[in-house]
C-alpha cells in the first residue's frame, strides 16, 4: 500500500523528466514516430536562424508539439505555447525546449507540403503493417465552420438587400434636411449621410467584386469560405472536407478540404484512394457513398478506373405519374437502343443528342429522347395514369430523356440494390472518423483562413486520428516497436551506405598513393 506524503512545494527535489511521465503515455509513441520521418525528404522548411545567431528549433521538436496538441485539444500556437511552459508531458517530448507563439504559428503557416506529406507517410506505414483492407473504402463530406460569419458573407440578393435600405435610409435623410432649420440638427443628418455613402460604396464594390469573380457568393473575411448547407434548411459559411476511409479498420486514406458540394467529388476521392493504395489498372474496389454523389458523370469515371460504385440513387420519380408508371418501370433495352413500358410499347429514339446548358448549378450535359407515338399511347387503357397532362394536351406521347452516362447509373443502381447489407456499413465506416473529431476532440471548425491552410491543418487532424486509431487497434507498445524497427532498418541501411562510401574513399585513397609514388619512381 502506497502512502500520499504531502511534499512542500520549496522543497529541493532529485528527478528526471521520466520520472514525471505515465508509463503509457501518449508521448511515447509521438516520439517514435517523430523519430521515423525525415522531415527534410517530406517537405518541411526549416527557418534556419534568427537574426541574433540562434539556430533554429529542430522540425522534429515542432511536429512533436502539433502532434501532441491536437491529440489533446490544443490547437492554438498561444495555447501551445503556453502548454510547452507548463505541461510535463510537452517537457519530456521538447527536451524543455519552449518556442514562442509566433514560431509555433509560422511552422504550421509556412509547411503545407510537409505536413501533408506527414500524412502521407503514416498512411504508408500503417499500410506496411496490413491495417487497409483496400477492398471497400467509404467516401463523404463533412462541414467544418469556417473563420467567416454568415454576415460577413454575401450574394447578390444580400446585396440588393442592402443597396435597397441604404437607399430608402437616404432619401429619408434628405427629406429631413429639407425640412429642418436648426444648424446642429442639420449637422447630425449630414454625418449620417456620410456615413450612407460609405456604407453604399461598400456594397458597390462588392457588387463589382462579386460580378468580376464568376461566383454566386464573396465571403470577406476568408475568400474561400462558401454558405453550405449543413442539414435541413440551416446554412453556414465553412469548408467541405472530403474523407475516404477504410472499411478495415476505419484509418483514412485520403482528405481534401474544398469549398464545394458533393456532386463532383466521386472520382477526385476514389482515384486519389487507388493512387494511394497503388492499385494497378486492373485492381479494384468498391467505394460506398450517400446519394449527394450520385452523379451519372462521376459515376461512369469511377467505372472506367475500375471501382465499383455503391452509391444512393437519387428520387426521379415524377409525382404527376401514376407509380406503376415511374421510369424505374421501364425496360431499357441496350442492344435495340430502346424501352420498353409496363404495357410493352417501345419507347424509340432518333439517335440525335439533345445537349442542355449549365443551369441552377447543373454541369452541361447530354440526353437522347425516346418517344412512343401519341396514336399508340392514346389507345392505351393507361393513358392517363403514364403521360403527364401537358403532353396529353399537346397530343405527345410518353417519353423518356436517357443521360449518356445511363449506363454507369444503371450499374450503380443494380450493385445497390443487389448488395444492400454491403451499403449498410457506409455510415458505421465514413462517420467514425467525423464522430471522433468533431464529437470526441471538439474540432467543429477551423482555425486557418484559405484553402491551403485548412487543408494544411486537417492533415494534421487526420494524422493525429490515424496515430490514434493505430494506437487502439495494436496497442501503443507494439506501435513504438514497429516504428523504431523500421527506423532502425533505415538507420541500418543508411550506416551500410555510409560504410561502401567510405570504403570506395579508402580505396581510391590507396590506388592513388600507389599512382603517386609509381610516378615518382619513373621521374
Amino acid at each position: 500500500m502506497f502512502l500520499n506524503l504531502i511534499q512542500a512545494r520549496n522543497q529541493i527535489q532529485f528527478n528526471t523528466l521520466d520520472d514525471f511521465i505515465e508509463p503509457d503515455s501518449d508521448v511515447f509513441v509521438i516520439d517514435a514516430f517523430c523519430n521515423f520521418i525525415d522531415p527534410s525528404e517530406l517537405g518541411f522548411v526549416s527557418r534556419g536562424t534568427s537574426y541574433i545567431g540562434r539556430p533554429a528549433f529542430d522540425d522534429r521538436t515542432l511536429i512533436a508539439i502539433y502532434i501532441y496538441g491536437y491529440l489533446n485539444g490544443i490547437r492554438s500556437s498561444r495555447k501551445l505555447d503556453k502548454a510547452c511552459n507548463v505541461n510535463v508531458e510537452l517537457w519530456w517530448l521538447t527536451n524543455k525546449l519552449n518556442p514562442g507563439y509566433k514560431t509555433i504559428a509560422n511552422f504550421r503557416k509556412d509547411n503545407q507540403t510537409g505536413f501533408r506529406n506527414l500524412f502521407n507517410s503514416f498512411r504508408d506505414f500503417c499500410l506496411k503493417l496490413g491495417l487497409y483492407g483496400k477492398e471497400t473504402v467509404a467516401i463523404d463530406g463533412s462541414k467544418f465552420r469556417a473563420q467567416n460569419s454568415k454576415k460577413n458573407n454575401y450574394n447578390a440578393n444580400k446585396i440588393l438587400q442592402h443597396l435597397d435600405y441604404i437607399e430608402n435610409q437616404e432619401k429619408d435623410f434628405i427629406a429631413q434636411l429639407e425640412f429642418n432649420d436648426n444648424l446642429d440638427n442639420q449637422q447630425q443628418i449630414l454625418d449620417k449621410l456620410d456615413n450612407i455613402h460609405k456604407r453604399k460604396q461598400k456594397y458597390n464594390d462588392l457588387k463589382e467584386q462579386l460580378n468580376n469573380s464568376g461566383h454566386t457568393q464573396i465571403s470577406t473575411t476568408d475568400h474561400d469560405a462558401k454558405a453550405l448547407p449543413l442539414h435541413m434548411n440551416i446554412v453556414e459559411v465553412a469548408y467541405n472536407v472530403q474523407t475516404s476511409v477504410d472499411d478495415k479498420h476505419n484509418l483514412v486514406v485520403e482528405f481534401e478540404a474544398t469549398n464545394q458540394k458533393d456532386e463532383q467529388a466521386l472520382e477526385p476521392m476514389a482515384s486519389k484512394t487507388k493512387d494511394a493504395f497503388d492499385l494497378g489498372n486492373d485492381d479494384h474496389f468498391t467505394a460506398l457513398a450517400d446519394k449527394g454523389y450520385h452523379t451519372a458523370e462521376q459515376l461512369d469515371k469511377c467505372h472506367n478506373l475500375n471501382i465499383d460504385t455503391l452509391v444512393a440513387p437519387k428520387d426521379v420519380s415524377n409525382k404527376n405519374i401514376h407509380p406503376d408508371f415511374q421510369l424505374d418501370k421501364f425496360i431499357y433495352d441496350i442492344a435495340n437502343d430502346l424501352y420498353i413500358c409496363p404495357a410493352g410499347n417501345e419507347l424509340s429514339t432518333n439517335g440525335n443528342w439533345i445537349n442542355h446548358k449549365a443551369q441552377a448549378g447543373r454541369k452541361p450535359r447530354r440526353t437522347k429522347r425516346y418517344r412512343s407515338l401519341y396514336s399508340v399511347c392514346s389507345q392505351c387503357p393507361f393513358f392517363n395514369d403514364c403521360v403527364k397532362e401537358s403532353s396529353r394536351r399537346n397530343k405527345h406521347g410518353r417519353y423518356i430523356d436517357r443521360n449518356e452516362f445511363q449506363n454507369a447509373v444503371d450499374k450503380n443502381n443494380n450493385n445497390v440494390h443487389a448488395r444492400k447489407v454491403e451499403y449498410k456499413r457506409r455510415q458505421a465506416i465514413v462517420e467514425h472518423p467525423f464522430g471522433t473529431i468533431k464529437r470526441g476532440w471538439g474540432y467543429t471548425y477551423t482555425l486557418m483562413k484559405g484553402l491551403k491552410k485548412v487543408n494544411t491543418e486537417f492533415s494534421i487532424i487526420f494524422t493525429c486520428y490515424n496515430i490514434k486509431r493505430a494506437m487502439n487497434i495494436i496497442g501503443k507498445n507494439e506501435l513504438i516497436k514497429a516504428l523504431k524497427s523500421v527506423f532502425c532498418h533505415f538507420f541500418a541501411t543508411l550506416l551500410l551506405i555510409m560504410a561502401h562510401i567510405s570504403n570506395y574513399f579508402y580505396n581510391l585513397h590507396n590506388f592513388l598513393s600507389k599512382t603517386v609514388a609509381t610516378l615518382r619512381n619513373y621521374a
